[in-house]
């Protein structure tokens, strides 16, 4: 009985799955698009296409900012696209700016048919996807007229979610990509730094990454954001659209949208921030000076 249970259920999820990439390219097929070729973008240097990408940590609020977006007709969201380049994200967060050409040709090998495709249906492509936080340098090089969204999220509740989900133990599949100091004294003492430090220092260091690519672009170009005010406040959802260059759909769809966590950790188990001991805290603290910048 349990086996033909699981079959069936096994056999509808592959039916819907297949039965949503059908639904998707029909949708995609009703599209009209542009008869435009990559070489006529490449030849223009795609002057007259204005992405725009997401810098973040990741566990800070991209999927209900595609979501967001997805209100848009004039928007091509992307959250996972594929290569979502887990592991030439930490090469890039080691050696992008020694070998800036390497990580240029990567990024444009992956995404530039993505970029094709918004461009042929008139839309704002979009991508929310954190794993390319650590491409910044040389997403302009490639994409000149690019913008960014740069969304950071308390780093208490960060830590919390990573702990929960069990980075830097070798049990999440993801770890393959995450970044790990380089050099000084968090890289010395690596192996023994609680969780809460490790993931303190990849929340600061991957917004401190994010700063300094910050500053060699026009500060019009960035626009940064809490995720705890997109969580909460459609004024934030109206200063995105705005920086987008998007219609806003209005108060009651964002509304909507924002009422209904997504991707919200179920599995594991750490304490909210407040039942943290005073040590605790105190680890965050030193390993999170960005915190108070932040405010």
């Amino acid at each position: 009985m349990k086996k033909n249970l699981r079959r069936f259920l096994l056999l509808s999820a592959h039916r819907l799955e297949v039965w949503a990439k059908q639904l998707k390219g029909a949708a995609d097929k009703i599209v009209p698009e542009k008869r435009i070729f990559l070489l006529d973008c490449e030849k223009q240097q795609w002057q007259d296409v204005r992405p725009c990408f997401v810098l973040s940590t990741g566990r800070s609020g991209t999927l209900l900012l595609n979501n967001l977006l997805l209100l848009s007709p004039e928007a091509m969201p992307l959250h996972e696209p594929v290569p979502e380049l887990y592991r030439p994200s930490r090469e890039a967060y080691e050696r992008i700016d020694r070998e800036p050409e390497i990580f240029r040709e990567i990024f444009k090998a992956c995404r530039e048919e993505y970029m094709l495709k918004a461009v042929r249906q008139d839309k704002v492509y979009i991508e929310t996807n954190n794993q390319i936080t650590f491409f910044a340098p040389i997403i302009r090089q490639v994409f000149p007229e690019a913008v960014f969204i740069h969304l950071v999220r308390n780093p208490a509740s960060f830590v919390r979610s990573g702990i929960r989900r069990k980075w830097y133990t070798g049990e999440h599949s993801h770890d393959i990509g995450r970044i790990v100091p380089l050099q000084g004294e968090a890289a010395e003492k690596w192996q023994t730094l609680h969780p809460i430090e490790k993931m303190g220092w990849l929340w600061n260091e991957t917004n401190r990454f994010i700063e300094d690519f910050k500053k060699t672009i026009p500060a019009e170009n960035c626009l940064f954001i809490k995720a705890e005010d997109m969580f909460s406040q459609v004024e934030a959802a109206r200063q995105i659209f705005k920086f987008l260059q998007l219609p806003y759909p209005g108060d009651g769809k964002v509304k909507k949208i924002i009422r209904k966590p997504v991707n919200v950790q179920r599995k594991g188990d750490f304490p909210p921030f407040p039942q943290w001991s005073e040590e605790d805290k105190q680890r965050l603290r030193e390993f999170t000076p960005l915190a108070g910048e932040y405010g």
